[in-house]
């Protein structure tokens, strides 16, 4: 392919819609499940994070805000719902659903390979 923005939008290399995820967790000893909607990062995110990325929880808290989505397209957390408040009237997400949603960015973005089906 010669390099192009036409030859770039074919093949699909800007942000595209979010991409629908069924994720699993556990929690009060049971499994737990859901789908969610995830929104790419663009290079201007990415590389706005890589700048930021001393600033900690609060950018991975960021991160998970803004890019969990409802299937309408709305962001399913506040940065104040993952960190956990008083005023918010819970705690900050459990380590292991967190884990599973930046593990759910990361291969919406491509960065990790999604498990090969068994043969």
């Amino acid at each position: 392919m010669d390099l192009s923005i036409k030859a770039l939008t074919a093949a699909g290399a800007f942000v595209a819609p979010p991409v629908k995820k069924d994720i699993t967790w556990h929690a009060g000893g049971k499994v737990q499940k859901a789908s969610i909607y995830v929104r790419q990062e663009s290079f201007v995110e990415l590389t706005e994070g890589w700048k930021n990325e001393g600033q900690g929880a609060d950018r991975l808290a960021a991160r998970i805000a803004s890019n969990i989505l409802k299937k309408d397209g709305t962001p399913v957390f506040t940065v104040e719902d993952v960190l956990g408040s008083e005023s918010s009237g819970h705690g900050p997400l459990s380590a292991e659903l967190t884990i599973v949603l930046l593990n759910a960015i990361s291969e919406a973005n491509g960065a990790v390979k999604e498990d090969q089906p068994k043969k």
